[in-house]
């Protein structure tokens, strides 16, 4: 019962992320793990949302979701591959999740491909399920090098969401409003506050109601050490959390 508890709470953070990944910059700094815990006082993690590994060039090479049940790992949920091209950057990931009825013990769920302009700027990205054999796919739209429009299509090449970007004369993303496709009605918009260049608030709304808060703690040299996501309203589908990040030293 614990492993099916950590495993149905990794999936319903990860829905609530939609397709983003916990994956985080850091420079030069490499993240080793993200912890899950939905206390600040708790001394032990409820599980372990990813495990980092490294290639030769420093590049994240593998990512992995451990059984986690009375702090021990007991297996796998699901792992994800990266592959770069010769710029070194990242072209394409793919998810592969638990399965006793695959010989290999997972199957292959989604991929996404990353597509870039001849400058280096991400223009598109598309999921992939094979196992349906249909696909999402994301248009980013730039202007002044900045990223201006994310719209979101589905596998009939109907626009279903757009997502606008606001940037203050510092050029930091404030605020992130994303409209329906058909009729460009409001959904919610995401108010981001940052000390100096660190984003360490964001704040989303639905209309003029705080349905969820987003708290982020840095340490010295500048790496993300706590990400607390705090749900506002009774009624939100989704869950309160916090992730713990630990670092290659």
């Amino acid at each position: 019962m614990t492993i099916l508890i950590g495993v149905l709470t990794i999936l319903s953070i990860s829905g609530c992320l939609d397709n983003k990944d916990f994956t985080v910059n850091q420079g030069n700094s490499k993240v080793k793990r993200i912890l899950l815990y939905f206390s600040l006082d708790d001394e032990k993690p409820n599980s372990i949302v990813k495990e980092f590994e490294y290639d030769e060039y420093g590049r994240i090479s593998k990512t992995t979701s451990p059984m986690y049940q009375d702090g021990v790992i007991v297996g796998t949920i699901s792992y994800d591959l990266y592959f770069y091209d010769t710029s070194d950057r990242l072209v394409r990931k793919e998810n592969y999740n638990a399965n006793s009825n695959d010989p290999s013990g997972f199957i292959n769920l989604i991929n996404y491909i990353y597509e870039y302009s001849s400058s280096g700027l991400k223009t598109k990205e598309t999921i992939e399920y094979p196992r349906v054999g249909t696909d999402d796919y994301y248009i980013f739209e730039y202007k002044n090098n900045r990223l201006d429009i994310i719209k979101k299509y589905d596998k009939k090449n109907v626009l279903e969401t757009y997502v606008l970007n606001e940037y203050d004369h510092l050029d930091r993303l404030i605020k992130e409003t994303t409209y329906f496709g058909a009729d460009d009605r409001f959904i919610t918009s995401t108010v981001h506050t940052y000390n100096g260049q660190l984003q360490v608030r964001s704040d989303v709304y639905t209309g003029t109601t705080h349905m969820r808060e987003i708290i982020r703690t840095f340490d010295s040299a500048n790496r993300l050490r706590i990400y607390e996501s705090k749900e506002l309203q009774g009624y939100s589908s989704a869950m309160s959390y916090i992730l713990k990040y630990e670092y290659f030293d």
